[in-house]
């Protein structure tokens, strides 16, 4: 279980680089169909950098609160993502996306 104070943390650095724009970055995709295990600044370089090969987005950012969901939604739209969806648990937050 991750302390509350780190998740409060991790959850600031999530929003903070989805409200950031993208700078770029090199294509990183998990497999089909499968969530990729996430860390906040891994979306600095854009989130189409996940995609999988049938154009699926799946990431899991764990020990983050559902208060970033919103912030997430917003980059995932403006990225040109479409089908978005963002699911907390206790765990953390799955978010998913078609492009």
């Amino acid at each position: 279980m991750i302390p509350v104070a780190r998740r409060v943390l991790r959850t600031v650095q999530l929003v903070c680089y989805a409200l950031l724009p993208p700078t770029g970055g090199s294509a990183d995709p998990a497999g089909a169909g499968e969530p990729r295990n996430c860390e906040p600044r891994e979306i600095r370089g854009g989130m189409g950098r996940f995609l999988d090969s049938r154009g699926e987005l799946r990431l899991f950012f764990d020990g983050c609160y559902a208060t970033a969901a919103p912030f997430i939604l917003f980059r995932l739209k403006r990225e040109g993502f479409s089908r978005c969806s963002v699911r907390a648990s206790e765990r953390g937050l799955l978010v998913q996306g078609v492009r």
